[in-house]
């Protein structure tokens, strides 16, 4: 992960790794990365011992309010990259597999992200 924090410190003020356990091929992986901005980025990522991933990458602003989360959570069968989504504020759409770079690229083209008015 450092090596990715590396690639966007321009956007990045700090990062915090919660959990990073490895079992063999396995791994746990929670972190929190705090943007510029004031948003903040919660990573949950798991890889199994059989090979299956489970992860969400949990993007809010300054006041705690969503702005893009992407998980492969086994819901929304009906969207074609089932189970890979996206939520928005709005709505949930269709996203391909998710890496960290992944995320990062997307949060670095959309930023900075202005606090919503109260």
């Amino acid at each position: 992960m450092t090596a990715t924090i590396k690639v966007f410190a321009d956007i990045i003020a700090a990062y915090d790794i919660k959990r990073y356990r490895q079992y063999g091929g396995a791994y746990e992986f929670v972190a929190a990365v705090d943007f510029t901005d004031g948003s903040t980025l919660y990573i949950r990522d798991y890889l199994f011992g059989d090979g299956s991933r489970k992860y969400a990458f949990h993007w809010e602003d300054r006041e705690h309010k969503l702005i893009r989360r992407g998980d492969n959570a086994e819901h929304y069968p009906h969207l074609t990259t089932f189970p890979f989504h996206v939520h928005t504020t709005a709505t949930v759409e269709e996203a391909p597999p998710m890496t960290l770079h992944k995320v990062l690229e997307y949060i670095r083209a959309h930023f900075p992200i202005k606090s919503r008015p109260i």
